[in-house]
């Protein structure tokens, strides 16, 4: 049996739940992501994520959120030491992840948390069941760490993220890179927006629209390029390589 305090807030949830129908039924904005932000921490092959995302309220009642939900997912092919071989199709694989938490800004944990993983992808589902009264926000934090999000490499490490399409408007969506003090981005499918300490890429106005971040990393202080610099490498070597061969067949 479900104690009063319980019931009570059930019902308050689902009173509010029914008015941000009505809301929604109007065809109105009820909610957005004011911040989006996510922070990719890596040591070796490993990957700590931090999301940090605030919710607010853009309606004159109070707004229950509800569940929320992150996929993951990583396009996978078949690479050699860190290189994507051409003319094979990548696939999205489900980003495997353990350690996951979920709080909300001033520290309370939120214990609602589903991870569940399908072959082309994860979700993690968190219950966020606080009301947030008009024009105000909250943030809710999610963290998690994956074993697979590193592309390894001889001499470059690669990462992929998507912050994927929401029903909830994302205003702004940030992505940092904290690489430690001895490495470097040598590339990035979408220019930095600052580079220091950590390396930081924003987007704004990204509605229901997916954004891939893909960048690639290494000790060597290379300045960044366009292209990878390990396919660089790679055609370099195959260069140098043909090179001699011609040069041993001439000699014959």
């Amino acid at each position: 049996m479900l104690d009063i305090g319980t019931r009570i807030r059930i019902l308050l949830s689902l009173l509010l739940i029914s008015q941000l129908a009505a809301a929604v039924s109007a065809g109105d904005v009820v909610e957005v992501w004011d911040h989006y932000n996510v922070t990719i921490r890596t040591d070796s092959e490993t990957a700590r994520i931090i999301e940090e995302l605030t919710i607010k309220n853009v309606i004159d009642k109070p707004v229950v959120p509800g569940y929320g939900y992150i996929s993951l997912s990583r396009d996978q092919g078949p690479t050699y030491l860190g290189l994507s071989l051409p003319f094979n199709k990548e696939e999205p694989k489900a980003l495997k992840v353990r350690d996951v938490s979920a709080r909300l800004d001033d520290g309370s944990l939120i214990t609602d948390v589903l991870v569940t993983e399908e072959e082309d992808g994860t979700t993690v589902r968190y219950g966020f069941w606080t009301p947030i009264m008009p024009g105000q926000s909250r943030t809710i934090i999610i963290e998690y760490t994956s074993d697979d999000i590193v592309d390894k490499g001889l001499l470059f490490d690669r990462i992929s993220y998507t912050v994927q399409p929401s029903s909830i408007p994302i205003e702004n969506a940030r992505i940092q890179a904290d690489l430690g003090g001895d490495r470097h981005i040598s590339y990035s499918s979408v220019p930095p927006a600052s580079v220091g300490d950590r390396v930081t890429w924003e987007r704004s106005g990204l509605k229901n629209e997916a954004w891939q971040l893909d960048f690639e990393y290494s000790a060597l202080p290379l300045p960044h390029s366009p292209v990878h610099w390990a396919d660089m490498s790679l055609g370099l070597l195959f260069g140098i390589i043909g090179l001699w061969s011609y040069r041993q067949w001439k000699v014959r």
